[in-house]
């Protein structure tokens, strides 16, 4: 599965896109194999115990019971890690969830004040890790586990960050099909005394005039 091309703006590119860490998916297979060994068993003691009629009901309220604990247990966190998207663009940082209806959820680079990591010693030695965001407005943190080595997305995160607050110092092309949450990026770049009343004016403009 990849990510929609058809859902990046014009000018936006796409950086990474990756699914969480093969680690997610460990507790998936310990489940499928704990499932498969009792189902065995349970269903030759159920063979031994009984004779007749009442011998091939028991067998199937086994194996129907094996398969409703394989799908919860094992086959629906699998497929939720298989269908979990972290996607880096230059506009935006985009999570996305879901089997058939789709939840998103998405930060602009903007409002991206800070980026850390947290690594436990068997996920350093794994490659994985935790990431946490810190955005502007409501969003908050946010926290993304089983990310694919974090310390190289966090470099890259920091990187299209700066490459975007460029982009909007050049007076370039909107990197973000979001009006409002540039102008109210460049709000704070005034607030933080980067840009003047009179920049701040003349940028705003020229978003309100590509609406």
């Amino acid at each position: 599965m990849r990510f929609p091309k058809h859902l990046l703006a014009e000018h936006e590119k796409l950086v990474f896109e990756l699914r969480p860490h093969w680690v997610a998916a460990i507790p998936s297979t310990l489940w499928t194999v704990l499932v498969l060994v009792a189902g065995v068993l349970v269903y030759r003691l159920a063979e031994r115990q009984l004779d007749g009629g009442p011998e091939t009901f028991l067998q199937y309220t086994v194996a129907i019971a094996a398969l409703v604990a394989f799908f919860y247990l094992a086959a629906l966190p699998f497929l939720r890690w298989r269908y979990t998207m972290f996607v880096l663009t230059s506009d935006r940082l985009i999570t996305r969830s879901g089997i058939i209806s789709k939840h998103s959820k998405e930060i602009p680079l903007e409002r991206i004040n800070d980026v850390t990591f947290t690594q436990s010693v068997v996920e350093r030695a794994l490659g994985a890790g935790d990431l946490f965001l810190e955005s502007a407005g409501e969003r908050g943190q946010t926290h993304i586990s089983n990310v694919r080595k974090p310390e190289q997305v966090q470099l890259m995160i920091y990187k299209e960050t700066e490459d975007n607050h460029n982009r909007m110092m050049r007076g370039g092309a909107p990197s973000s099909h979001n009006i409002p949450d540039q102008i109210e990026a460049l709000a704070r770049l005034r607030d933080q005394g980067v840009l003047s009343d009179t920049e701040f004016e003349t940028k705003k403009q020229e978003l309100l005039k590509r609406l």
